[in-house]
């Protein structure tokens, strides 16, 4: 009520000043001038521009890490764009369906692609050859062919012709499959002809195609200016490489940093039998790039040869596996951490095998569940996994269950820290021979227990 009554007597006082001042805006006419422009347009619209900015610098990111490996983080930035923001969705959708064909998750890949946007130009041209792709991959040759036909005309201008052959070469191979096929983009052709880049594109052509003996000796004869280019000395050391010219290899790669070169120098001291100087290679390769799997894949074998358990213990954890083989993965990280001594992350790790995957009955997994048993002492563990070693064929586990049926302290006696004595009487038995007939002491004579059976059940006639 007072609320209501303190606006009543203030309706006419405003009512007059309003008046007032129209009086004085009439009387003052013509001496106005516009105010100064204090804001500036992108003042005004700061949320717009920051926005805007923002965008870039994620994309900025996102791509820094695609083209670095770190694939995961990629995806946690597209992620954090396209939450709300449903304007963005075909570029983060372009992004994310790279991201999963770089992953090997195809039918992902063209599920993100086939995203309403993307399916429209402009935007179909920036993904339509990672479409194609898919498609050859999952062996989606319904439309193939229309969706290649429509994607040289749409994306002419970013196709040029060598990127035109891979691509064409790669869309015959699935739909017309004939004998020669992957040979035609190599008969009649001079690599000092092309450019450094279309090169390079040839080159590694030939190197998926496994026809790199059809360019192999072209190779010596490329000029100065192209060989400069160290990617494209690092793809003729890899030719050399698979051709098996292995000096020459060396030669194009001494100098090159990359990660793929030192995986070369690596496999060439791999087959020179230097495992050390192969080890400290792909090392040089796993810093080059943190997720080298080609590096990591040498690195757990070779840490494992060279009795490296720390080392191999990170290694087999970095290694990145399909969802079939994440079972193989979890028994090398077991024997790793085995021969490390820790057994109790072992045991976990051989749990969840046999939880989560058939291998758990296979023959590794019971050999190293078997000795970490044996460690620990647990006998109720150790019968179970040494029995079934030894009916996959593991006579040593045949022994230790032996021991375990005879020696209740067996477990404890093979982790004593001090020396087991030992008698070797066997040796002096073996040494000695015996003189004479063996007599043994009859107690009873077996002709009188058969004369008693034949009185039950008449066996002599």
């Amino acid at each position: 009520m007072k609320f209501l009554l303190a606006l009543i007597l203030l309706i006419p006082a405003a009512h007059a000043q309003q008046k007032l001042i129209q009086g004085d805006l009439y009387s003052n006419r013509g001496t106005y001038e516009p105010l100064t422009n204090v804001f500036s347009q992108e003042e005004l619209n700061r949320v717009l521009f920051s926005d805007s900015r923002l965008y870039q610098e994620e994309l900025k990111k996102v791509k820094y890490f695609i083209v670095n490996g770190e694939l995961q983080l990629a995806k946690v930035f597209l992620q954090k764009l396209t939450f709300g923001q449903l304007k963005l969705k075909p570029i983060t959708y372009r992004y994310l369906g790279m991201i999963a064909f770089i992953e090997g998750e195809y039918a992902k890949s063209l599920n993100y692609l086939s995203y309403g946007e993307l399916k429209n130009p402009p935007n179909f041209a920036r993904v339509c050859g990672i479409i194609v792709l898919d498609k050859i991959v999952l062996s989606d040759v319904n439309d193939l062919q229309k969706t290649w036909d429509r994607c040289r005309v749409e994306a002419m201008k970013d196709i040029n012709v060598t990127n035109y052959v891979w691509l064409d070469t790669l869309v015959k191979l699935k739909l017309n499959p004939v004998q020669g096929i992957t040979k035609d983009p190599f008969l009649k052709l001079t690599l000092r002809a092309f450019g450094t880049e279309d090169l390079k594109i040839i080159l590694k052509l030939a190197l998926y195609l496994n026809q790199e003996s059809l360019v192999v000796d072209q190779i010596p004869d490329l000029t100065t200016e192209q060989l400069q280019d160290p990617d494209l000395r690092e793809l003729a050391g890899h030719i050399f490489f698979r051709s098996g010219k292995f000096a020459n290899a060396y030669k194009f790669i001494e100098d090159i940093k990359s990660p793929n070169a030192e995986n070369i120098k690596g496999n060439l001291y791999v087959l020179r039998d230097k495992y050390e100087i192969a080890y400290a290679q792909f090392k040089l390769a796993l810093q080059e790039k943190q997720n080298s799997q080609n590096a990591l894949e040498r690195l757990v074998p070779l840490a494992w040869l060279l009795g490296d358990w720390k080392g191999g213990m990170e290694y087999s954890q970095r290694l990145i596996t399909r969802s079939g083989n994440e079972a193989n993965k979890q028994t090398i990280m077991a024997a790793f951490f085995t021969q490390a001594g820790r057994y109790n992350r072992a045991r976990k790790l051989l749990t969840e095998i046999k939880i989560r995957s058939r291998r758990g009955g296979s023959l590794e997994v019971n050999q190293i569940g078997s000795f970490v048993a044996l460690m620990e002492n647990n006998r109720d563990e150790l019968k179970e996994t040494s029995t079934k070693s030894c009916e996959l064929g593991d006579m040593v586990n045949c022994w230790v269950l032996f021991q375990m049926y005879q020696w209740e302290s067996f477990p404890l006696v093979v982790r004593r820290g001090d020396d087991i004595p030992q008698k070797e009487e066997w040796k002096t038995l073996t040494q000695g021979s015996v003189s004479g007939k063996l007599t043994e002491p009859t107690y009873v004579y077996q002709q009188d227990i058969e004369e008693l059976d034949d009185k039950m059940i008449k066996l002599v006639k």
